[in-house]
Parts: structure tokens; sequence; C-alpha cells
């Protein structure tokens, strides 16, 4: 048995040592070539690689040379390829630039790359359409303003830092917002909100308060700043834009555009809070300024834009650079805005905040004495004289309330431009300081305060009525509808605002013609207007608010603030009897004194003197 299996296992080995034999000499067979050569392949036991296949990569269009790349090799991005007057785009799969090439981009045959340039117009349009055109779901741009002045030798500087976003989802499409410091600038900041049709516009002052709200309605074409320093890349037509040119700075371009001066400079001195400045600039000629606008755009898209505005004259040295720095072009996203929190801007939401600070005001005027020291500041500058036309009224009003008799006692001091040469000189207008008190008799007196010796007038014909019994007082009865309100608590007080209207100015500026009295006496030989025969229609407002301040549940204050423009005239008067542009201001202070609370009418004139 053990024999048999010896047999067997020697046979195997035999077999193996055959087959083992036959295989080698089939392999040696097969690696050999016609001639006796060696043409080993890769992978096979002592051969040689064959030769690789090359393909040729050809740039169309440019002056790179062809190159020759294995099969299968990935290539990177050429360097971009230059043509004269031309913006390189990219490179493209085909010669009708439909297809971007993709890089690394690998190579598996013979392959034409071709460069697409456009003009530099082209570029432009192009970049414009791909940043903000109408077909991009959003994007967002910073903006900044730096602003400096030497005006007859006075430094003066201001900045604006800002930013805006567009989304076509969410319910706000478009929000701005800007923080303004330096002499040069309203300080404070402004906000304009875009939820579908309606443009809400919102600024506030340094402290944070509400000044001003307006709203507008907007169609969805609204969704970037179209002011005048950034025309050229928001609103310009391509038949506006003259010419674009290269600069030396990589990809930044000057464009040249269909300037309108009067609308820049409007622009710019809106601004402008400073009148010395504002009133240079008002009088410069066009050939004055100086005026470069850049773009840059790299790719497609575009990245910042920059307005220059220079003046060199003898009197001013004025220097303004606006730029824009866009992010996040093609980007839709949800936008979050400033929360404006204790603001009632809905009709019924107003009415209620009135009602709240017209109740405190309302207590204060039922009082049986109270008192409280008043001062208005009015202006009106027609940019044809030096400064404003000034007017100052200061003094104090006192009343005891008796039955259904209110006895007052009201000091005025009256300090006055109206008097001046262009205005009426020698007509009578003069500053004064006078005193109009009801006495415990019944008697009213017109006292003329003066230097040595006071003059006294009893008025026989006195009718009773709010406008000497509440002197200046009832602010809140003639200033019309508001168009918000704000309400804030702190340290103790509580402070109501509430913004101004045009119509609402009108009607607070009619009243103060009125109430301003710039002639007490009854001397003058012509009838004074504190703010001229003025069209109502024409009031234009920057900024107006009325404020109610609050302190331990009465009233402490109350302000009214405005600046705006309107079109006036000042009838007998000797430079401005014909209808004019001008600007307007009021500042007036209303603040109850301690005092008035024991007041009680006179007995005699020499009590009350």
């Amino acid at each position: 048995m053990k024999k048999a299996f010896r047999i067997f296992l020697a046979c195997i080995l035999i077999l193996a040592t055959l087959l083992s034999m036959v295989a080698c000499n089939e392999d040696t067979q097969g690696s050999q070539t016609p001639d006796g050569d060696d043409q080993g392949s890769q992978g096979e036991v002592g051969g040689k690689d064959p030769t690789p296949v090359m393909c040729t990569v050809s740039y169309e269009n440019s002056s790179l040379q062809k190159q020759s790349v294995e099969k299968g090799t990935a290539i990177s991005q050429p360097a971009n390829p230059e043509k004269a007057d031309s913006v390189f785009v990219g490179w493209y799969m085909d010669a009708d630039y439909t297809t971007k090439a993709a890089f690394p981009l690998t190579v598996n045959s013979d392959t034409k790359l071709y460069a697409c340039f456009y003009s530099y117009r082209e570029a432009f349009q192009k970049a414009r359409e791909n940043t903000i055109g109408d077909n991009v779901p959003g994007f967002e741009y910073s903006h900044n303003m730096t602003i400096s002045a030497t005006a007859l030798g006075v430094a003066v500087t201001g900045n604006t830092v800002g930013n805006a976003k567009y989304s076509n989802i969410g319910e706000v499409n478009f929000y701005d917002e800007s923080t303004n410091s330096g002499l040069l600038l309203f300080d404070g900041s402004s906000y304009k909100i875009r939820r579908g049709s309606s443009l809400q516009s919102l600024s506030l002052d340094e402290n944070g308060r509400m000044k001003s709200f307006a709203v507008e309605q907007v169609d969805s074409n609204y969704k970037y700043d179209s002011s005048s320093l950034a025309k050229a890349v928001f609103t310009c037509t391509d038949d506006q834009i003259r010419s674009i040119s290269a600069t030396s700075q990589k990809n930044v371009y000057k464009l040249n555009t269909d300037k309108n001066f009067s609308s820049v400079l409007s622009t710019i001195v809106n601004y402008i809070n400073h009148p010395m400045v504002e009133k240079l600039l008002t009088e410069l000629p066009e050939s004055s300024a100086e005026t470069s606008l850049y773009v840059s755009f790299n790719g497609d898209k575009i990245d910042s834009y920059t307005y220059e505005f220079k003046v060199a004259v003898s009197q001013l040295q004025f220097d303004l650079k606006y730029t824009l720095k866009f992010t996040d072009s093609g980007v839709a996203k949800n936008i979050v805005t400033k929360n404006f929190s204790n603001v009632a801007l809905s009709a019924a939401d107003i009415k209620r905040m009135k009602d709240e600070a017209s109740s405190i005001v309302n207590l204060f005027r039922g009082q049986k004495s109270s008192g409280y020291n008043f001062q208005v500041d009015t202006g009106v500058d027609f940019s044809a004289t030096s400064s404003e036309i000034n007017a100052t009224f200061k003094g104090s009003a006192y009343r005891n309330i008796q039955g259904s008799t209110v006895f007052f006692h009201n000091d005025i001091d009256i300090d006055s431009d109206y008097k001046n040469s262009d205005l009426y000189k020698d007509q009578q207008i003069n500053d004064v300081h006078v005193k109009l008190t009801k006495l415990s008799n019944g008697e009213v007196h017109l006292i003329e305060k003066k230097l040595l010796a006071d003059s006294t007038n009893k008025v026989d014909d006195f009718v009773a009525g709010d406008s000497t019994s509440f002197y200046l007082f009832d602010v809140l009865t003639h200033s019309g509808e508001y168009s918000f309100a704000e309400k804030i608590t702190e340290n103790g007080a509580t402070v109501y605002t509430f913004g101004l209207t045009n119509s609402g100015v009108a009607a607070l500026l009619t009243w103060l013609n009125s109430s301003l009295d710039l002639d007490p006496l009854d001397k003058a030989t012509v009838d004074a207007l504190v703010f001229g025969n003025f069209d109502a229609s024409s009031v234009l407002l920057n900024a107006g608010t009325v404020s109610v301040v609050v302190k331990n549940g009465a009233l402490a204050e109350i302000n009214v603030n405005i600046e705006g423009d309107f079109n006036t005239r000042f009838a007998g008067s000797v430079a401005f009897a014909t209808a004019k542009d001008a600007q307007l201001k009021l500042d007036m202070n209303i603040t109850v004194n301690t005092d008035g609370s024991s007041f009680k009418p006179f007995d005699t004139v020499k009590d009350a003197k």
C-alpha cells in the first residue's frame, strides 16, 4: 500500500515538472519579435514601455504656443492672454463661446481652447448685467464717502459709511443703512427699506432718535442707490457712457459719461451741513470742478466703483471720494433690518402716541398756575447774503387761571436781522424787549423795557386768545398730521417724538408767522412776517420733528426742530420782495419752570415791570 502511494506521488511530481517546462517554453517563444529583438510591453516580465499617445492643445485667438501633452493629462489654466483695448474674459471650448473651460482640464484628444475678449465697453456692460442686472437674484455692496474742505482757511471733514443689500426673496427686498460723522455732514444715520412696492426712508440723529420718516411707492427695479454719484454704475444707459479706457492699475478703467454738473452739485450740497462750504460750492462755475469716475471688474462682475470730485479755487479746496464695493453678487439672502423699537408708523399707532402726549400737555395747560421759559430761533437763507436772516424770540410766560379767566404775564425779548438794509431799514422794525401782562383787575398792558425809562401802554381793545394766554405753547395743535411717532423712556424721562410732514410744517410756519410778532409795538410802516409770504405748497422738509419730554409723569419740555426749503418773499423789503427759493430753519424750545406754580396776576403795572 505504501509502495503504491509513493509511485502515485512520483507521477504527480513528474507531471508538474513537464507542465512548468512547457509554460516557460511558450512564454519565451511569445516574447520574441520576428527579427529577434526584445519588444516587451508594460506589465510584461522584462519588457519596456510603449510610445505614449500624445495630444495637441492649441490656444486660439491668442499668441500662446501650442502644447503637446500625454493623453489623460490634466492641464491647469494658462496665463491670461492680452489684446489691445480689450479685456480677457476666459477660455472656452468652442468658437461660439458657449461652453466655458473648467480647469484643471483633462485632455483625451486634440483640443482647441478659444480665448474670449470683450471691448472695454462690452466688458463693462456684461459685468454690470452680471452684478446688478434683471436676472441677478441678489447682491450686496458697501459704500463710503469721505469729504474734506478748506474754506477761507478753515479745514473741516466728513465721512459716510454704509451697506446696502438686495434680494428677490423674503419680505424685505432692499435695505440700505448709512452713518454720518464729521463737521461737514449731518450727524446721525439713515435707512431705506423696500418691502414690495413700498419704500420707507428713515433718519436718526446722533443719539439714535428718529428725525424723519417718509414712504413712497416704487417698482421692482428699485434695488440700489441711484443718486448722481452712483449713476454711472446703476442707471447710465449705454449711450450716456461716452468712453471707457484702461488705467495704469490692473482691472481698473476710467469712465467718461454725460455728467450733469448741476445734479451732481445738488446731491453733494444736500449731504453737507456747513453753510460756508455750501455757499461757496453753489457759486462755483462748472469749469472749476474736476470729476473722475473709475470702475474695476475682474472676470465677469463689477468689483468696485469710485467717484472723485475736486475743487481748487482761491477760497475753497474741496475733495470728495465716493466708493462702492460689491460682494455676493448673484446670491439671494433673507435680509434682516435694524429693529426700530418703540416706533409707530401706522396712522392708528401714531394717533395713540399723540393722544398720550397731548393728555400730558393738557394736564399742564389745565393747572391753576404754571410757567415756562421759551426760545425760538428762526432762519431764512436765500444764499445771496453772507448769512441767513435770523430772528430770536426768548423769554418766559406765566399764567393763572381763575374760573374762565386766564391771567398771563409774557416777557418777550426780540433780536432780529429784519431791521437791516436789505430788509426793512428805517421802517421801525427794531429789536425790542416787551412785557404783555393782564393785571388782577383785568386790564392788559404792554410794557416796553428800555434802558432808562420803560414805556407803558394800556391795551383797550385786547381780545383774549391762546396766542397770548398760552404764548407759543400750542405746538401740537398747529403742526398737522405726523409721519411717525417714537416713544423712548430712559434716565427717568419719557420722550415722545413726532415726525413732521411738508403740509404740517407749512401749517406750523403759518401759525408762527402770526404768533412771532416782529413789531409788537405797532410802530412799523410795513407788515413784516418772520418767514415771509411763503408758498405753502413749496415747503420741502429735510428734517422736522416735534418732541414732548415728560419727567415724573409731568410735562418738562416741548421742542421743535425743522430744516428744509421753501419759496418765499418779504413784501415791502428792499432785496427780497420777489419770491425766491430759500432754506428755512426753526429751533424752538419750551421748558417748564418751577416758579410758575406759584404765579399770581400782578395788581399794578409797577409790579408787572
